[in-house]
């Protein structure tokens, strides 16, 4: 008879303990932010920055620090190895995560999104001209400015 319960008693401590982890478990994934939520691609296109991007972190049941990214249409994804992204994000664009047909990119300080499947060297690609395009514009508008000026100063005299 005190085998049985025993038995008992082992099965109901197996059952109790197989429901705490599921209650953890449940609760230890983050939830997902609405600008997150999965949604359709319409139409594949190349590289876009996302200002939603980022990263978080989320502390577990054992204090344990995870760090999780999150984008539009991207709901949290487990990051394993932060660290390493973060220093090579400096010199190289870093894929961080995948869902579906778009892909997010860590280059320098700012996150980028794509559907059309470029890699690390296309994404260099873009950013260093879409970064060219942007002081060529300051450029000329400080020179137009200047034009200006000069203009007014000897239209004045």
């Amino acid at each position: 008879m005190s085998g049985v319960v025993v038995g008992v008693v082992v099965l109901l401590a197996v059952v109790a303990v197989a429901g705490v982890v599921v209650v953890l478990r449940r609760r230890s994934w983050p939830e997902t932010p609405a600008f997150a939520r999965p949604r359709p691609v319409t139409s594949p296109g190349g590289l876009v920055p996302d200002p939603n991007a980022g990263f978080f972190t989320h502390r577990r049941f054992a204090f344990r620090k995870r760090h999780f990214f999150v984008g539009t249409g991207c709901p949290p994804v487990l990051v394993a190895d932060f660290s390493s992204l973060d220093v090579l994000r400096r010199e190289q664009p870093v894929r961080i995560a995948r869902y579906g047909i778009r892909v997010w990119w860590w280059f320098g300080d700012e996150f980028y999104r794509e559907a059309v499947g470029l890699g690390a060297d296309d994404v260099r690609a873009w950013v260093r001209e879409r970064e060219r395009k942007r002081l060529a514009r300051q450029d000329r508008a400080r020179l137009l400015s200047a034009v200006e000026e000069s203009l007014r100063k000897r239209d004045n005299e």
